[in-house]
């Protein structure tokens, strides 16, 4: 049989979201490849109004890409301001032949207002083939993993609190000088403030105080919540309105600079221990290593366990001590899991998320070598959602790096497969 040049031969795309029906669409892409004998590849785009989607959502998002690698595809998630800019962007640099998308669930209000990204998808295409699908739901449930997202602080609040005094005490400055106008942008100062430094719920808050703060201490009669003159019912709506806004703006921009701040570092971390692993000799030294590392990078203690000739997990690395600490054989039992499963468990996942401790598997291709088990520090700060990936990145280094050092003491060369 001629194999088909790879510049020529039809490669699918099949573009995934946080819902259910992803599942459906992997399904048909895969089919679909099957029997044109492409190539196929799953993508999921990241936008500012994706940032904002709640922490279970995201985690499904995931779950969906890790689906459509076990089904056979390449899987991407890149981030950018336009999702079909992305994906049409993605397809002519990868030889795309036909992009499979979900039919929008969008209202059609929404949709005349803001537009769908399937129908900017669908005129931007040129000459891509854009299929539009509806997938067929996939079984409900949580995500696979679900990581305890980190909130708004106490502190947080308190500091919107202080800039909005701020705000009032400039105000009250200003007040015999300058017209009401100006003192209402003193105000929306500091829920800029608020939204730049706390986040987005605090911002609202003072977005809402601030309002009333004005009312109540400037717009005559001073002192009240009652409103002399109907204009100033406007000046308050449109006060909040645009309060909202900035808030949005700014919450956005800080979750932007976040993620860049994160993939940075994720970039980083990757290229260190991969660094560190080609340097280290012998089983004992690769382990070392990789507890030092993740131990250093999500601030945990971490132990590595290797199974023996009869498959009993045994400490290879780390102090034992640190980790298993409460419920020993429950900690076992938690980390037995991970070994025979090949998926997470443990703290934040599906099975034994009462445990203090996660278990993290490390698999090269379809062999389980061992795990890591984390223990963390602070619970509360420990292995947000965009640090997952990192984490199972960062095994699957260390699950290669002992493969290699396998097959090498086996008098096989590094190039075996």
């Amino acid at each position: 049989m001629t194999d088909v040049p790879e510049s020529t031969a039809q490669k699918l795309l099949v573009c995934l979201g946080p819902g259910p029906s992803s599942a459906g669409l992997i399904n048909s892409a895969k089919n679909m490849a099957a029997g044109l004998h492409a190539k196929w590849y799953a993508i999921y785009v990241e936008d500012t109004k994706m940032l904002m989607l709640p922490e279970s959502e995201r985690n499904r998002a995931a779950d969906n890409l890790r689906l459509a690698e076990q089904s056979g595809a390449e899987t991407f998630a890149l981030s950018g301001r336009s999702v079909a800019e992305e994906i049409i962007k993605f397809a002519r640099e990868h030889n795309i032949s036909k992009i499979i998308a979900g039919k929008p669930g969008r209202s059609l209000w929404k949709s005349v207002l803001s537009g769908s990204p399937v129908d900017k998808l669908v005129r931007m295409s040129g000459e891509i083939d854009v299929q539009i699908m509806t997938g067929e739901p996939g079984p409900p449930g949580e995500a696979a993993y679900v990581i305890r997202p980190k909130g708004a602080d106490l502190s947080d609040y308190g500091t919107g609190f202080l800039f909005l005094i701020l705000a009032t005490a400039l105000c009250f400055l200003m007040y015999p000088y300058f017209d009401l106008s100006n003192l209402s942008m003193v105000y929306l100062l500091g829920v800029m403030l608020t939204a730049t430094s706390c986040g987005r719920r605090p911002a609202i808050l003072i977005s809402f105080l601030s309002v009333l703060a004005f009312d109540f201490f400037f717009v005559p009669p001073r002192y009240s919540f009652d409103v002399a003159e109907a204009q100033y019912i406007v000046t308050f709506i449109v006060m909040f309105l645009v309060a909202l806004v900035i808030s949005h703006l700014a919450s956005t921009m800080r979750a932007q600079a976040e993620i860049a701040r994160l993939q940075e570092r994720q970039a980083a971390a990757m290229h260190g221990l991969s660094r560190q692993l080609v340097s280290a000799r012998g089983i004992e030294s690769i382990l070392a290593v990789a507890v030092q590392y993740v131990s250093d990078i999500f601030d945990c203690s971490v132990v590595a366990m290797l199974p023996d000739e009869q498959g009993k997990l045994n400490i290879a690395a780390g102090d034992p001590s640190s980790v298993l600490q409460k419920d020993i054989i429950k900690e076992i039992k938690v980390a037995r899991s991970a070994y025979d499963t090949g998926r997470m468990t443990g703290w934040g996942t599906e099975t034994f998320s009462t445990t203090e401790i996660l278990c993290v598997p490390l698999q090269a291709a379809d062999d389980r070598l061992g795990i890591l088990a984390l223990k963390p520090k602070d619970p509360a700060r420990f292995l947000l959602h965009e640090q997952l990936q990192l984490m199972e990145s960062l095994a699957k280094q260390v699950a290669l790096a002992l493969e290699v050092e396998r097959l090498t003491a086996n008098g096989m060369p590094h190039s075996a497969q």
